[in-house]
């Protein structure tokens, strides 16, 4: 029984590394990955929310697209957000850390999408999905929320 254990773990972990697409059909991972650091170049802050001392960072691609990654900057700092937003609106301002954003080595390959791991300095602050076609796919439904308007953005 204990062998059966060690076995999933080992077929797991070789699945999740990403070596090849789901199911060993799809991109290769250089070329997944290449697709990805494209996408994390063009992320821009689409809405800006205070929860308390948090800013939460809504990022896409422009302005009338679904958006695609959120983070919390805590202390200058950006940070993991899990959603939904519960904060409120506040005015948009540049942030120049996009500009240190990165990727972890290894992409994820599930069933129907590939996962990508945005770093900072390091640090994993978010996970960008991409499709089998590797068009990047947005937050699920509810994480985002409420998601303004981009052209009622706060005074």
């Amino acid at each position: 029984m204990r062998w059966l254990g060690v076995f999933l773990l080992l077929a797991l972990g070789g699945w999740a590394r990403g070596e090849e697409g789901p199911w060993g059909l799809g991109p290769p991972p250089e070329e997944v990955r290449e697709r990805c650091f494209a996408v994390v170049r063009t992320l821009e802050v689409q809405a800006l929310y205070r929860e308390g001392d948090t800013l939460v960072l809504v990022l896409g691609r422009a302005a009338k697209e679904s958006p695609l990654l959120l983070l919390a900057l805590e202390g200058g700092r950006p940070m993991p957000h899990m959603g939904p937003i519960r904060g409120k609106p506040v005015r948009m301002r540049p942030f120049f850390f996009l500009q240190e954003l990165s990727l972890a080595r290894r992409v994820v390959a599930l069933p129907g999408e590939y996962r990508c791991f945005v770093l900072h300095r390091g640090r994993v602050v978010g996970v960008l999905r991409l499709g089998l076609d590797l068009t990047p796919l947005p937050l699920p439904p509810g994480n985002a929320l409420p998601y303004p308007d981009p052209s009622q953005r706060a005074p």
